[in-house]
Parts: C-alpha cells; structure tokens; sequence
C-alpha cells in the first residue's frame, strides 16, 4: 500500500489545528494510502519555551508566575488534545528539531506539508524550514496541500528562500490567493485550493461530533486571542436581539459578565458539536467561520491580523458581507443567508482538490 506522510501544525491547543489534520488524513485514506502524521513538535512551542519567547523583556520571576498560573489550564488542555490526537490520528515517532527529521527521518512514498499556517514566519515565531520538507529522500514524492502564508507580502529574502525549497516539489498547493500570487512574485508556480475541512461534508463532521444536547438556544462565540474583548461585547448584544444564551468556546479563561457558559476544555468533537446546534457563530477564526459554512450556521466573522485566510473564503462563497472590521450593523444581523451557493462552490473546489490529491496518490505509487 502507498505510504503518505503528513506534516503540518497538528499539536497545537487549537481545534481547528486537528480537525483540519484530520480531514486530510481521512482523504489520503480514503484515497487508498496508508497515512501517517509526522510528529513534529518544535521545542520552542513547549510552555516555558512559549513564554520566553512571547514575553523576552519580562523579568524572570514574572515569567515564572505566568508560566505557573497559565500551566493550571493549559496542562489539562495539552493532556486533552493530546489523547484526541492519539486517538483518532496515526502518528510517528515525535520529533522535535529540524535535525532530528534530517537524522531519522520517517519512510513514506510521499510527503504532504501543510495545511494550516505552516508558512508563515511570523506566526510560528521564526521561518521553520523544515515544513519546507528538506529531509525528504531523494525520488519521493513531495508536495503541499493548501499551505498558508497568512501574510499580505513577504520580503525578497523569504521570496527566494521559498523558490530554492520548493523547486523539486510535485505539486505546490496554498490555501489563500494572496499567498499563490507571493509566490508567483518569487517565480513559484502555485495552485489554490481549500482548508481541508471543507473535503468533509457537515454529515461526515457530524458523525465525529460529541452528540451532547443543549436545551437552551446559544450563540457560540469561538475566539482565538486577538482582540475578543469588544467582539465578546457585540456578542452580547447579539444574543439579547435574538434572545438566546451566549456560549464561549476558547481555550482561554475568558472573563465576561456577559457570557452563561464558558468551555475552556472542550475538545475537537465538542467543538463540532458547538457549532452544529449553534443559533448563531461569532468569531475571529478562519476555523470558526469554515465551520459556520460548513455547519450552515449564520455568522459573523470578526478582522483579525492575519486576516486574508478568511477573506480569501468569504470571497470564494460569496459571503464577504459577513466579515466586520469594527462593528456589526443591523442589517448584517437581520440578513437570511442562503448557503446553496457557498456549498455549491465548496463541492466545486473540492472536487478539484480531490483531483490534485488523487494524483499526487498516484505518482507516490509509480515511485
């Protein structure tokens, strides 16, 4: 059986990190391959890591108070993510720097990096080319599915570093247009397809989601970190105009008076189960809004930093009316959205994606 090998940001505590992950995983299989997700956790994403890094000009005996105080939550997060990776994921040995891959690095017929931001340096604190697939033996196939850049521009220096790595890629897949006409502008030639998620229909997600039931009708604010505070405010008002509870689903304690219900430990499968019997999404996410497509779930989508990932989708379903940049209006909320249209494009792009993956299956197979 053809071996495919994945790498991607699947360790995260961050649902759509996994399902995402996921749903590519269940594709390739689908596909006829035997799949597996490299390990790959780089040390500098370990807790104390994390805060050295994000905080470098704090006073060490701070660092260890927040490093202890963050750890009360993000301890039993790590532990939760990573039994549901164990669980529903095949994964390699783990790895943790570049030159571990380089040494040791996993057999397969083929290697897929990507989805999610596995190009974009400034996300990921620095520019990791081993999500540029170095280590890969020579003769095997290797490729990127819907990788992101996350960025609006890249300076010359990374333009020619991405035209060196991926000069004997099979195929070269991105996941935002922005980020194929950057690497166009580098003399790369790239196609664009969608964020795995959306090769799972909301049946399929469906059958993965935890099933539980909540009687009271909610709006799901799903917020990653960046400005939430007058987005949780908006929130608010939304729920009271449609009389509903209004749930958070956030791997951070965020404290509101506002909000009924708080999920700070929910899992990818709570997560599906969310937003499925949402009322209404509210969010800062790419993941969030996906999911409130795929879902059919009405929604708002609040800018956000790296903002033409979502942009990108909202353009591609025709739903760029529900993107807010400061505050929602009311004929945005009072708006009835007909999802005929964004699923009939989603089938569309992913059906061309399929036709990417299967061939890529297929020349891994003739090697």
């Amino acid at each position: 059986m053809t071996t495919i090998d994945i790498l991607t940001i699947h360790f995260g505590i961050n649902h759509g990190s996994v399902l995402q992950c996921f749903a590519l995983s269940r594709e390739l299989a689908r596909l006829g391959a035997e799949v597996e997700v490299i390990d790959y956790v780089p040390a500098r994403y370990k807790m104390w890591n994390n805060v050295v890094i994000k905080y470098p000009n704090k006073p060490l005996p701070w660092k260890v108070a927040f490093f202890l105080a963050s750890s009360v939550i993000r301890g039993p997060q790590k532990l939760i993510f990573r039994s549901y990776l164990k669980k529903h994921l095949a994964l390699t040995p783990r790895y943790t720097t570049s030159a571990e891959l380089e040494a040791n690095s996993p057999v397969a017929d083929a290697y897929i990096v990507g989805s999610d931001q596995v190009w974009n340096s400034v996300y990921n604190g620095r520019a990791d080319h081993s999500y540029m697939l170095p280590f890969v033996p020579e003769g095997r196939v290797r490729a990127s599915y819907a990788a992101s850049i996350g960025r609006d521009e890249l300076d010359p220096r990374e333009g020619e570093e991405f035209a060196r790595a991926l000069e004997g890629f099979n195929g070269v897949s991105v996941r935002e247009a922005r980020a194929a006409q950057l690497l166009a502008d580098a003399g790369v030639e790239a196609r664009v397809d969608l964020d795995p998620v959306f090769l799972r229909t909301a049946e399929q997600w469906g059958e993965l989601a935890a099933h539980k039931r909540y009687e009271e009708p909610y709006v799901l604010v799903y917020v990653i970190a960046q400005n939430y505070g007058t987005m949780l405010k908006q929130a608010r008002q939304i729920a009271d105009e449609l009389g509903c509870k209004l749930y958070v689903l956030s791997v951070r304690p965020i404290r509101n008076n506002g909000v009924d219900k708080n999920f700070i430990f929910a899992n990818p499968s709570d997560f599906l189960d969310l937003f499925a019997q949402a009322r209404f999404v509210v969010s800062n996410s790419f993941h969030g809004t996906a999911f409130s497509i795929i879902f059919g779930r009405p929604f708002l989508t609040f800018a956000t930093k790296y903002n033409s990932r979502i942009e990108n989708i909202l353009d591609y379903t025709g739903l760029t009316r529900r993107l807010v940049r400061d505050s929602y209006t009311s004929e945005q909320l009072a708006e009835t959205i007909d999802f005929a249209g964004p699923h009939a494009a989603i089938a569309k792009g992913a059906e061309r994606a399929r036709a990417y993956l299967t061939q890529l299956v297929k020349e891994a197979q003739r090697d």
